[in-house]
This record gives C-alpha cells, sequence and structure tokens, in this order.
C-alpha cells in the first residue's frame, strides 16, 4: 500500500468516525468523544484535504457548520448565516490566532484608523463559554416576532413559542420598566443571539424528577436545553428551568463588542461578564482566572471566547466558509485522576441499549468522589484495550458520570481479564444484536423487564394503540405502585386504581380510563405495531393487517405467508411468526383478545397510489405531517424520509426546505395539501385523476425558498 492509499484510508477513516460524532451531538444530544479530540482529528482532514484536494466538497465537515436540524419544526431562513467559532487549547495557539488577525488587519487598505490617521490596534473582549445551545431572537418594532436555532447555519428550527417559555427572553421591550428612553427601542428588525442553557442544581432537580417518574435522565445541561428546546409540547417546555444570555448583535450600529453588550442590557437581557484585552499574555491571565472560578459558578462553562472589540476590524476581517477570523474559543482541559478499575456493569437502557458502566476505586476530581464512569459504548472498550484491575484516567467534563479517557497499561496486573461484551442480555436472557453502521450493542426483546416502561409508552402511542392522557409519567407510577407488570394490565385497570396514583383527580382517572376502553375500537394495524414485535414498524403492521384482515389468519400463517405480504420480507415474515408461536407473547395475545382488544382491519384497501413513494416536507396549511403520511398510506402509498431517485412525489409546505431543493434537481413532481385533498376527494367520487402530473409549485417555491449567505447583503456572522 502506497502512502496516498494509506492517508486515503486514514481519512474515510476520520470522516466516518466524526460525521457519526457530529450526528449524535446536534440530533440526539449525545457527546461521543471529546472536544479536543473531535478538533483534532478535524485539523488531521484540514491536512489530508490539503494534500489531496480532490477530497473538500463542500459537504466536508472541514467546510460546514454541524447542523441540528429537524423534521418536526418550520425552518428559518437565518438574515445573516450563523456560524461556528474554532477552537484553540494553548497559548501558543492564541498567540498564532492573534497574530494572524492581527497581521490580516494590517495588510487590508480598508482597516480601520485611529484619530491619528494610523491603523487602529486590536483589542479584545474576553467572555466565558457557556455551556449551551445557540438561539436566535427577532424583534419587530420591539416585540418578539420569531426565535430560532442555529440549523445549519443558514436556516434553523422555528422555536419561537418554546422560546417564549424561557424568563429571561423578553417578548417585549417595555422603556418604562426598562427606565430608559423610548427612542432606544430598536424599531424595525432588530436581532440577537446568545446561548440558552440551565444551571447545575436546576439540571440536578429536573433528572431527580426524571428519576422518580421512571424517565431516561439526561447526560449533561447542555444536552437536556438541546432537547427541551425541540419538544412539541409547549406545556411540558415550561417545567425545563432554561435560561438565557444574551451576547451578540448581528446587524448592529454600534462602533463596538462593547457597547452591543451594554445596549442588550439596556434592553433588559442578561449578558456575561467581560474582560478587555490588548495582548496574548493578558488574554491568558484573563483564562487563568476564568478557569480558577469555574466550579465557583451555578452553569457549566467550557471555556473562553475571545472576540475582536471593534467591529469594524471584525468586518473586514470577514469568515470562512464555516468560522469567523475575529473570534476564537480558548477550550479549558477537562480534569483528569487515574484510579483502578474494579468492575464493568452491563445496563440495560429503555430502548434496549446495552451500556458499559465502570466501577472505580474512589477518587476526588473536580470538587467531588467519583466512584463510576462511563465507557460509553463496547467499540470504545476495545479502543481501550480495557482489562480488569487497569488503571484508568477518569475526566469529568460536565456530564452526569465522568468518562475514562486512557489506560495505564504499564500498571496492569499480570494475568488480567479483558472486558468484553456480554453476548445475551442481563436482565432477560436474550441474544444481543449488534446493527450494521450502529456502535450501540442492543436487546431487541421489547419485552425486557429493563424495557417495560419503554413498551408501554410505545404501546399506548398515537401510532399504536392511541390512547390519550396515559403519559410516561402516570405509566411509571403505575409501574412502581404494581398496578400494571404486562400490557394486558392495562385494561384491567379500574377507575379507582387510577384515582390512587399521585396527583390524580377523580375527572383525570376517569378520562384515561375512558381511553382505555376507547381503544378497543381501534384497528388491526394499531395493535401488531403496539405489541413491539422485533421490526414491526406502522406501515409493515398496516400491510400485514391489510393483506390478512385477521389476527387469525396472522396467526395461522406460515413464515411463506409472511413474507409474501408487500414489504414485509424474510426478516420480518420470520420475526412475527416466531412472535405468535413464543408461549409468553401467545398466552399475552390471547389475553388482550380476551380483554376486546381489536383483531379484524376496520380500513379500506385504496390503491390511489399504490407503487408510489412520497416525501413529506415543510409546514402544511391545515394538517400536520402524521396526519398527511396517514392519508397517503391509507390511500396505498408509502412516505419515506428522504427525497431521491426512488421518490415518486413531493409533499411541500410552508418554510420547506433541502428536500424540497432536492426534490426540483432530481426533476421529482411537487405537490401542495390542496392538490393531495383533491386528489383524494376525485378518488372517492370515482375520478382518480393523474397523481404524477406536473404541480402548479409557484406557491411551493415561494413557501420553499431558502435564503443564501448572499441574500445577507455582504454580512456574515457567527453564533
Amino acid at each position: 500500500m502506497d502512502q496516498k492509499e494509506i492517508d486515503l484510508t486514514r481519512y474515510f477513516e476520520l470522516k466516518k468516525q466524526l460525521e457519526e460524532a457530529s450526528r449524535l451531538y446536534y440530533k440526539d444530544g449525545y457527546s461521543p468523544m471529546s472536544d479536543q479530540d473531535f478538533d483534532f482529528g478535524l485539523k488531521e482532514m484540514e491536512a489530508l484535504e490539503a494534500k489531496y484536494p480532490e477530497l473538500r466538497g463542500k459537504d466536508s465537515l472541514t467546510q460546514r457548520v454541524g447542523s441540528d436540524l429537524t423534521n418536526d419544526f418550520a425552518k428559518v431562513a437565518h438574515a445573516v448565516p450563523m456560524l461556528s467559532i474554532a477552537n484553540v487549547y494553548s497559548a501558543e495557539e492564541m498567540a498564532e490566532f492573534v497574530r494572524a488577525a492581527e497581521d490580516g488587519i494590517a495588510s487590508l487598505d480598508s482597516a480601520p484608523q485611529d484619530d491619528a490617521g494610523g491603523k487602529k490596534r486590536a483589542k479584545w473582549i474576553c467572555e466565558r463559554k457557556i455551556d449551551g445551545v445557540s438561539l436566535s431572537i427577532v424583534y419587530e418594532n420591539g416585540r418578539l416576532k420569531q426565535a430560532a436555532t442555529r440549523g445549519d447555519g443558514a436556516q434553523g428550527d422555528d422555536v419561537t413559542l418554546n422560546a417564549l417559555t424561557i424568563a429571561d427572553i423578553p417578548e417585549y421591550f417595555d422603556a418604562k420598566k426598562l427606565k430608559i428612553d423610548p427612542s432606544e427601542i430598536p424599531q424595525g428588525t432588530f436581532e440577537v443571539r446568545g446561548e440558552v442553557y440551565m444551571e447545575r442544581k436546576a439540571f440536578e432537580r429536573l433528572n431527580e424528577q426524571f428519576i422518580l417518574e421512571g424517565k431516561k435522565i439526561f447526560q449533561n445541561p447542555r444536552n437536556t436545553v438541546s432537547g427541551s428546546l425541540k419538544l412539541k409540547s409547549v406545556a411540558e417546555c415550561k417545567t425545563r428551568p432554561m435560561r438565557f444570555f444574551a451576547y451578540h448583535i448581528p446587524q448592529s450600529n454600534n462602533k463596538t463588542h462593547e457597547e452591543n453588550l451594554l445596549q442588550l442590557k439596556r434592553l433588559g437581557f442578561h449578558t456575561n461578564d467581560y474582560w478587555t484585552a490588548d495582548t496574548t499574555d493578558e488574554i491568558m491571565k484573563i483564562s487563568e482566572q476564568i478557569g480558577a472560578s469555574r466550579d465557583s459558578l451555578p452553569f457549566e462553562i467550557d471555556g473562553m471566547v475571545v472576540k475582536l472589540n471593534d467591529l469594524a476590524m471584525q468586518r473586514a476581517l470577514g469568515t470562512t466558509s464555516k468560522s469567523p477570523r475575529w473570534a476564537i474559543a480558548y477550550k479549558f482541559k477537562a480534569e483528569r485522576a487515574y484510579t483502578p478499575l474494579l468492575s464493568v456493569e452491563f445496563q440495560v437502557g429503555r430502548t434496549g441499549a446495552v451500556t458499559p458502566v465502570a466501577n472505580l476505586a474512589p477518587v476526588r476530581l473536580a470538587g467531588t468522589t467519583v466512584k463510576r464512569a462511563t465507557l460509553h459504548n463496547f467499540d470504545e472498550v476495545s479502543r481501550l484495550d480495557l482489562h480488569y484491575g487497569d488503571t484508568v484516567g477518569v475526566e469529568k467534563g460536565g456530564e452526569i458520570i465522568p468518562k475514562i479517557t486512557d489506560v495505564k497499561k504499564e500498571l496492569r496486573p499480570i494475568g488480567a481479564e479483558p472486558v468484553k461484551a456480554p453476548e445475551k442480555c442481563p436482565v432477560c436472557g436474550e441474544p444481543l444484536t449488534h446493527i450494521d453502521d450502529e456502535v450501540i450493542l442492543r436487546c431487541e426483546n421489547m419485552h425486557c423487564a429493563a424495557q417495560v416502561q419503554c413498551l408501554f409508552e410505545h404501546f399506548v402511542s398515537r401510532e399504536a394503540m392511541n390512547i390519550e392522557n396515559l403519559g410516561p409519567a402516570l405509566i411509571a407510577s403505575l409501574i412502581a405502585t404494581g398496578k400494571i407488570k404486562r400490557i394486558p394490565d392495562l385494561y384491567r385497570l379500574t377507575i379507582e386504581d387510577l384515582e390512587s396514583q399521585e396527583r390524580m383527580a377523580k375527572k383525570s382517572a376517569k378520562n384515561v380510563y375512558d381511553a382505555i376502553a376507547a381503544s378497543k375500537e381501534r384497528s388491526l394495524e394499531n395493535l401488531l405495531h403496539g405489541l413491539g414485535i422485533r421490526f414491526v414498524g406502522r406501515t409493515s403492521a398496516r400491510n400485514l393487517a391489510k393483506h390478512f384482515r385477521t389476527l387469525d389468519k396472522i396467526r395461522a400463517a406460515t413464515v411463506e405467508d409472511l413474507q409474501n405480504v408487500t414489504d414485509v420480507g424474510e426478516r420480518i415474515g420470520k420475526s412475527v411468526y416466531d412472535f405468535f408461536h413464543t408461549e409468553r407473547y401467545r398466552n399475552e395475545v390471547e389475553e388482550l383478545i380476551a380483554l376486546g382488544c381489536p383483531t379484524e382491519f376496520k380500513g379500506v384497501v385504496k390503491t390511489l397510489f399504490q407503487g408510489q413513494t412520497a416525501v413529506i416536507t415543510g409546514t402544511l396549511p391545515s394538517m400536520d405531517r402524521d396526519e398527511a403520511r396517514k392519508l397517503i398510506e391509507e390511500n396505498g402509498g408509502k412516505v419515506s424520509g428522504s427525497v431521491s431517485k426512488k421518490t415518486s412525489w413531493v409533499l411541500a409546505g410552508e418554510a420547506a426546505g433541502s428536500k424540497l431543493t432536492k426534490a426540483n434537481e432530481l426533476g421529482i413532481p411537487v405537490h401542495d395539501e390542496a392538490w393531495l385533498l383533491a386528489q383524494i376527494a376525485n378518488s372517492d367520487s370515482g375520478d382518480s385523476g393523474d397523481s404524477g402530473e406536473t404541480p402548479d409549485s409557484a406557491n411551493v417555491e415561494k413557501n420553499g425558498s431558502k435564503k443564501t449567505a448572499a441574500d445577507a447583503n455582504g454580512q456574515l456572522s457567527l453564533f
């Protein structure tokens, strides 16, 4: 293998590792590697791309901002792109950044001048780097109009209603209350950017409440905020004690960043403390001061942000494709201690993920005694080459339980046994599964005792039996009090059983009782989906129900009969057969039948969209995406989550984003909600119409349009 082959192999290994870490961080609120390891990997990728320029595509992590976009919220185009900020980890790197910025300013003819006509010297503002989530808030004539996440930098998710639950974010500017002159209230469009965070004690109280309710606890405050901002329920979001620091005005009439901070404070925002510096030495002294106070702060910080104070200098320096040249983050090194590994527990989560957790000899770290540390997954165990009795390095970087970072192999006891992944679930004994492209080892038995809460939540969910008012907290309470252990127990609950649960009034208990009774009127596919049969999702459940029509016929079907159903195939067919021929599941199903659960398909078989695959994007005028999906599936179509050459057509609503763009690039027909409803109405009246016609897409294109960096009048910004 020549050097180029070695380099390319390393590049694609890095690419896969870092893209997965980025996906987990932004989508799942989970950090599989340290910021420093991620940044060093990114720098290695940059070096390889410099050596082989053909690798540097616009989709490379070195050229773009990580994305937190989801399909659950409308998209908002940022007037000024929200860029990420580069990191440094040493005084030498900080000095290099300062020198490059000052040289860059000095080399520009347009560089700002001082009063004497000479080129102005750079001054720096240093602020604590809050470990939270960036948020853009747009005001119109002094009243909050819209709030959006960073997203992919060009557009973010609209989280306005959730942002309004944060007390630190003013809904409007009241001059009298703020004790300022009314002329200071910004008119027209005024954007504020800042960081949503959660204080340590509030985070701990929230996790304690989650434990009582049987919910999965969060990894750290930052991940909690990320998930809370994306909650669909505003009422639930209100229960999350989030805070907000404002730190940036993207389109400012002020001359300095310091003036921006003072203006934000006068408008009622909380702003972070800041320090001024003229040299690298002064910057590093401030970093030592901030780092020393880190543990005494009520919130998590992971470093210090250094910005040019002069806004004209900022504009003169500009940005790269993903980061500003006028700001940098100095990241603090996590504290580390060494201690022996005593044992490893294999914990089974509510979704079946098996996580190794290390039990350690007690050691003091960051002001607390540490006895346990996360190992994340078994790939990490292999990477560490972990053996029982090893002396391990432990870091505490904002997580509930610290993580193991390294092993002192020279101290390994003679004959020490390696830590190996279990082959069977430590709770139920079922074989564990390692799915391709996943790093997680998983127990897929939803009836595993460790997953009982998850199974009940799945069974009552909207996509399954749709039992309203029976949420996770009530399920946890019913399990804790022994009222329910298996799914059939739900249908044996009395009003008195429900009333006996904490915070359950008589009327609420009656509502839940009635909802359980009403679920017996659902259709067969709802029960099939709710049973938790391995690999059976809502589409395969519906196809099975439509094909066989009754539960008895499904139970009597052979593996071959099941495999012949549309979109079922060998794996699902065998799983369904095994489920109904396993004694404990068979007995449970018999109980559900006796209790009156649905055993017949009650839908009408329609073929309007038979053989077609649709993709839904954007916000529809009168229905949510689940309703639209059900309409399409009820009429014989399939709904996919991504656009490809196999997509038949796209249903687009307001603020449609990248899926609409890709559909237009591939020449795939794009339709709106009115078209969908008209097709179904015509089909019901006997005229199905042409489902593949070219749409009148003028309205769709307008709704799906997306601003680019060029639309920002040349202005770029971070945060």
